[in-house]
C-alpha cells in the first residue's frame, strides 16, 4: 500500500541533497540549548524522532545524553553518519517511521523532536502519538519544537502551522502538559519565525 506522507518525504530527498534541504542546521535547534542548560530535559536514553543530518543528536551526545536517531529517509542518514565519523562519535541512526517505531515498550527517557510531528496530517497524528507513547517509560519527557498557528500556512499543506489546541487533542490521551511556551526567531522567513517549545510527560 502506497504510504503518500513517506512518499514525499523520499521525493523531497531525491530532489535536494540533504545538506541543502532548509532545517539543515550546524548548531543545535533554537530552544534546545536553553531547554538542556535549564535541566528541563532528564539525561538517560534519548531518541531523536526525525533526525535529520544529526546535528541535535551531536549536541545532546556532547552533553552526555545516550541518543539514538530515526528519519524516514536514507539519505539524511548517510549524511548523518559521515558526520558523526568526523567528529568521532558513535550515535546509532535508524531508518524509521515515528508512527510505527521499532523499539520495545518503554525504552527511552526522552524523545526529542524538533520539526517531525508538524508535517503529519490531522488524520495521521494519533498514530504518532500512540506510537512516541508506547516506546517512553512511565513518566519519560517528550519535547516537541513545532511551527505556531500564528503565522502563514504554506499552501501545499504540511508542514502544518499548529494550534495549542491541536496538541492538546492529540497527546492528552497518553500525556500530561508540564509546560507550553513559544519561541520567535526574527531572521528566518515569515511562516517559519514562531514555534511552540512543548513538554509533556507520559502518564
Amino acid at each position: 500500500m502506497r504510504d503518500e506522507h513517506v512518499e514525499r518525504w523520499l521525493q523531497r530527498y531525491r530532489e535536494t541533497p540533504p545538506e541543502q534541504m532548509p532545517w539543515h542546521r550546524e548548531e543545535p535547534a533554537e530552544g534546545l540549548e536553553e531547554t538542556v542548560r535549564r535541566g528541563l530535559l532528564p539525561r538517560g536514553l534519548t531518541l531523536d524522532l526525525g533526525c535529520g543530518t544529526g546535528t541535535d543528536l551531536m549536541y545532546l551526545a556532547r552533553q552526555g545524553y545516550q541518543v539514538v536517531g530515526v528519519d524516514i529517509a536514507p539519505e539524511p542518514l548517510r549524511f548523518a553518519r559521515e558526520r558523526f565519523h568526523r567528529a568521532g562519535l558513535d550515535i546509532p541512526l535508524i531508518r524509521a517511521d515515528a508512527r510505527l517505531l521499532p523499539f520495545r515498550d518503554a525504552s527511552f527517557d526522552l524523545i526529542c523532536d524538533s520539526g517531525c510531528f508538524h508535517t503529519f496530517a490531522p488524520e495521521i497524528r494519533p498514530l504518532y502519538a500512540r506510537s512516541v507513547a508506547r516506546v517512553l517509560k512511565p513518566d519519560g519527557i517528550l519535547f516537541l519544537r513545532e511551527f505556531h498557528a500564528d503565522q502563514p500556512q504554506p499552501p501545499e499543506g504540511g508542514p502544518y502551522r499548529l494550534k495549542l489546541e491541536e496538541f492538546l487533542e492529540v497527546f492528552t490521551p497518553y500525556f500530561r502538559f508540564l509546560s507550553a511556551g513559544e519561541i520567535y526567531l526574527p531572521d528566518l522567513p515569515p511562516d517559519r519565525r514562531r514555534l511552540h517549545l512543548i513538554r509533556l510527560q507520559r502518564r
